[in-house]
């Protein structure tokens, strides 16, 4: 740390010269008024008086910004406070690791309880179904449909679907119908508008419409060989897409094999 001692002693010297000045000034003054006429005398000595005054303060302050143990304190206490500014944003970044740790964590466990109600299939049309079913129970959603692309006649053909009641899926090409165009885009789709009467769920209450809509493109090599059509009440979030996008990325692959087989 910087010894600051010198400064003070500096600081008395400097008020020893500064005060020898002031009486010999003043001396000066007051001989010059017993030998000589002056006028204003006064406010002269107002005004040397005011200088002391002010010279002595400019001292004290001077002398107590040099002082040692308020240097050292002020130091300290920046330390500790730039000190305390780092270990708070340490446990801010902490904490957000463990955040994230946590959802990466729960994202795996629902990725896979999803994945492993399709274990043992032996055929597209089986695992499409068991896909399905897994979905709805593992995330809500109410209805379904799984379309696979036929490669010789180049269109998507329903393979299997969910609680679906009056509306009967069609085959499609790529680009054409919302199922189409998320085969075109091979990104998740989201509406939040569905056509009236696109999906209608019955139940011993009654019929109902999903409000939500998701269509998942099943990649494998950057080629679309299948569209999820999912159905919801419950609005998806950034969560439900990404999950989606983990179990496609795994289903794709097993999916091509038998499509190719």
């Amino acid at each position: 740390m910087t010894n600051l001692s010198k400064y003070r002693s500096l600081s008395i010297a400097t008020a020893v010269v500064l005060g020898v000045t002031w009486l010999l000034s003043m001396a000066a003054l007051w001989n010059s008024l017993l030998t000589t006429e002056a006028k204003h005398e006064g406010w002269v000595v107002v005004f040397m008086i005011f200088v002391l005054f002010a010279g002595a303060f400019l001292f004290f302050m001077a002398f107590k910004s040099a002082d040692a143990a308020a240097y050292e304190n002020a130091v300290k206490q920046a330390h500790e406070q730039g000190r305390t500014e780092v270990l708070q944003e340490i446990e801010r970044k902490r904490k957000e690791e463990d955040e994230k740790h946590v959802q990466e964590t729960d994202l795996r466990l629902k990725v896979d309880a999803v994945l492993s109600g399709v274990n043992g299939t032996r055929n597209e049309n089986s695992l499409c179904n068991k896909l399905l079913s897994s979905l709805s129970r593992e995330m809500g959603f109410v209805q379904g449909v799984v379309y696979i692309r036929d490669k010789k006649e180049k269109v998507f053909k329903p393979a299997g679907n969910y609680a679906l009641t009056e509306r009967q899926p069609e085959p499609f090409a790529e680009g054409e119908t919302l199922p189409g165009q998320a085969a075109q885009n091979k990104s998740i789709t989201v509406l939040y508008d569905i056509p009236e009467n696109y999906f209608t769920v019955a139940s011993g209450l009654g019929n109902s419409q999903p409000g939500f809509l998701i269509l998942a493109p099943i990649v494998n090599e950057n080629e679309s060989i299948g569209v999820l059509e999912l159905a919801a009440f419950t609005k998806p979030d950034a969560t439900t897409t990404t999950i989606l996008e983990n179990i496609l990325t795994e289903v794709g692959p097993k999916l091509n094999k038998f499509i190719t087989a």
